[in-house]
């Protein structure tokens, strides 16, 4: 995946719960829910700890805006793309189990 800019990272971590929400069908198992649930949120307590910010996606997201484009480091961001990454994986997974 090509690499995200910080305000796609925020705005990816915004959208964590509506696309959550949305991946989910009549038909999808609560286990699976709950599988998806707990691997995003470790995916956001992860990017919690990389800005020192709330374990929340709206913490994480306001983290992120709230720092200045010069203040960033490469290795910070791939880790936040990285834990972006995991959280969407794991959205997608509880999207394709229903089909």
């Amino acid at each position: 995946m090509a690499k995200s800019t910080p305000d796609d990272l925020a705005v990816a971590f915004r959208s964590l719960a509506r696309r959550l929400r949305d991946a989910q069908h009549d038909d999808t198992a609560p286990a699976d829910v709950a599988t998806a649930e707990a691997a995003v949120q470790g995916a956001v307590t992860a990017a919690a700890t990389v800005l020192g910010a709330t374990a929340t996606a709206e913490g994480v997201a306001s983290a992120i805006q709230e720092r200045h484009v010069d203040d960033w480091r490469d290795h910070e961001l791939d880790a936040l793309q990285t834990h972006a990454n995991d959280a969407a994986r794991a959205i997608r997974t509880l999207d394709s189990s229903s089909s």
